[in-house]
């Protein structure tokens, strides 16, 4: 395992370098100068179970929050100095390129290609977002294979701007037909239906985003709130947050604090024993909580944000903790990160700049 974190910021740092050659380019560096004048960084989210939420009405939770404050660390030394301005796939794009906000963080892909058009790119993924299957508890099913012969509920979805995004009964299908199963499915053409055939139990099953399941479940606690989330994930595709193009080193510092938050829970880096760390003899650590100088050079930042990073927000897996529900796939899929059965190759002079492959 050391080995292979080793592995993975030799390719965090590699990453680095290509943006600081590219950085110096010319290209305007704007963001991270406004937000310094502003003293926060504003974010776009949609609101969504676990990643961005208000549950108890005042406090904003979840995966998305936590990046962002993450960002205010190491930026501005202040993780509590963010805001947040809840969006969709129409009104986040269009707020960064007014300049409302820093960055939008989606709950589902967006087309590279289409974004380029409009002046925006994307970073490194920081989720994946998961199909799953949510049956009622009193179904007696524990896995997907059982699910067989019921109906599942699902929504057809669509196959737009040159992405897959929500297509669902196309993914609930080919992962059926890969088992040799028969799929008996339910297509509904809305969610609301969908969402009142499952707690009215007229269906017994339905299939979506891990974190459409969550909500439905935790927004329906009465009729619902026993369900239970399928362990199998019909399909996985990742989702990077969006900005502006033409600043590369906020771009930089973007990815480099995805990855950092991720490295830092695979070298067993916390907020607990970040003071250890420090002192530690370990070269990458030391690196990246710039006890080794240069780590802060490509970001324009000083060498100690990393560390400040995660004094204040914790690793990715703190994150995940938090996360009720979604914890297990969600480790998961940051030791797939990790130990390359996902490597992901973040291109950043292209719009079009992800790029995934899938070890053997």
């Amino acid at each position: 395992m050391r080995a292979i974190a080793r592995h993975s910021v030799a390719r965090l740092l590699s990453t680095i370098a290509v943006a600081l050659s590219l950085s110096n380019r010319g290209v305007a560096q704007e963001t991270i100068d406004r937000i310094k004048t502003a003293g926060r960084i504003v974010c776009g989210v949609n609101v969504r179970a676990g990643l961005a939420d208000i549950p108890n009405g005042t406090k904003w939770e979840g995966l998305s929050i936590e990046l962002t404050k993450a960002l205010a660390a190491a930026a501005l030394g202040d993780a509590t100095k963010v805001s947040f301005v809840s969006s969709d796939r129409k009104t986040g794009p269009e707020q960064l390129i007014k300049n409302e906000t820093n960055l939008y963080l989606p709950i589902d892909p967006m087309a590279p290609s289409k974004l380029a058009s409009s002046g925006l790119l994307i970073s490194q993924p920081f989720f994946f977002n998961v199909q799953k299957v949510m049956v009622a508890k009193d179904s007696g099913i524990t896995a997907v294979s059982q699910s067989r012969n019921i109906l599942i509920a699902v929504q057809p979805g669509c196959v737009s701007e040159g992405n897959t995004q929500m297509a669902n009964e196309e993914h609930l299908r080919n992962y059926f037909r890969r088992a040799g199963w028969q799929l008996l499915l339910f297509p509904f053409q809305e969610w609301d239906e969908m969402e009142s055939a499952f707690l009215s139990g007229r269906v017994m099953a339905v299939s979506a985003e891990e974190t459409e399941l969550a909500r439905l479940r935790a927004a329906n606690r009465e009729q619902a709130g026993d369900a239970i989330i399928l362990a199998e994930p019909i399909s996985m595709v990742p989702v990077s947050a969006v900005i502006r193009s033409g600043d590369l080193r906020w771009l930089t510092l973007l990815n480099a604090t995805i990855s950092l938050l991720i490295q830092a829970e695979t070298l067993g880096i916390s907020s607990d024993n970040l003071t250890t760390m420090e002192i530690g003899k370990d070269p990458e650590i030391c690196y990246l909580l710039g006890v080794t100088p240069g780590v802060g050079m490509p970001v324009g930042l000083d060498d100690h944000w990393g560390a400040r990073v995660i004094k204040a927000t914790g690793n990715y897996g703190r994150f995940l903790d938090a996360i009720s529900g979604l914890t297990l796939l969600w480790r998961f899929r940051v030791a797939s990160m990790s130990c390359g059965t996902v490597e992901v190759c973040c291109i950043l002079a292209q719009f079009d700049n992800i790029r995934i492959r899938r070890g053997r």
